[in-house]
Order: C-alpha cells, then structure tokens, then sequence
C-alpha cells in the first residue's frame, strides 16, 4: 500500500493542530469574572516567566455600548499596553521582556454598570514552534499533492457547433 503525499501531509497538519491547542490551553493564564460599577477600575494578576507574548481575552456577556478602558502594566508599574475596549470580545496581544509579575486594569468608562469575564495569559510562542513548523509542512504536501492532481487534470472541451 502506497502512502500518499495528501495523507502525509493531513497527518502532519492534524498532528501540528493537536499540539498548538495542548500547548496553548496548558500555558500560564487566569479567568476571572468581575462587575465594575461607572469609574471603577478592576485588577487581575498574573506572574509570567521569561520573556514572550501575552494575552488578554475580555468578553461582556450582555453588552449595550459600554466602553472600557485596559492597560497592561509590569512588575514596577510601567505601562506596556492599553487600550479602549467598544465590543462585546476582544482579544489583544502585548509582549513583555522578562518574567515576573504583570497586571490587566480594567476601568469601566460608561455610564452603567458591565459584567466581563477576563482570560490573561502567556500565548507561549517559543514552545509552538516546533509544532507550527510541522501544521506548516503538513500544508505544504497538501498543497503541493493538489497542485500535482490539478496539473494532470484534463477536461474535455465541448464541440463547437460550427452551422
């Protein structure tokens, strides 16, 4: 039995899907669910270590226009990242340069008050690679095994009435 470059490649691309959602789910993070009042500021806490990408997931179940406001900020309370939230999820990125201990601040600038649920985390980047290179091949053979069968495809041309 012949194995074919599609089937390598779907193996491969499954495999390399697997390992990113276990990696991914298994990384440092923390769900939290607040109710901020108007002008209240909410915090969740997080130690990451070395450096890399960080996440913030912010969900508002019943959302009704509310805006908040959310600033990432370091161990020594620099600020890496902020931003004005209109939507009822949204999902952001930041990178920090070494480990330790980092803050999401939440603050409710509408008028009334917002039930929100927060997922804070570490994306884990370096450990995805590997995993990432092996989803990548596995497209590449899909790719290149439907290029093949395409390529040696022939339709048949209709006759042309000629009258």
């Amino acid at each position: 039995m012949k194995i074919s470059s599609l089937r390598i490649g779907l193996v491969l691309a499954a495999i390399g899907i697997v390992a990113i959602v276990i990696i991914f789910d298994s990384n440092q993070k923390v769900i939290s669910s607040a109710t901020i009042e108007s002008e209240e500021t909410a915090n969740v806490n997080l130690d990451l270590s070395y450096s890399g990408i960080g996440y913030y997931k912010i969900t508002i179940p019943d959302f009704d226009e509310q805006t908040i406001f959310v600033q990432i900020e370091d161990g020594i309370g620099n600020v890496i990242s902020d931003k004005k939230i209109q939507t009822k999820m949204s999902v952001n990125y930041f990178n920090f340069q070494s480990g330790g201990k980092y803050t999401i601040k939440i603050t409710n600038i509408s008028e009334k008050s917002t039930n929100l649920q927060v997922e804070f985390g570490n994306t884990g980047v370096a450990a995805i690679r590997i995993p990432a290179i092996i989803l990548a091949v596995g497209i590449m053979l899909i790719l290149f095994s439907m290029y093949k069968r395409l390529r040696n495809y022939s339709t048949a041309q209709p006759e042309e009435n000629i009258s």
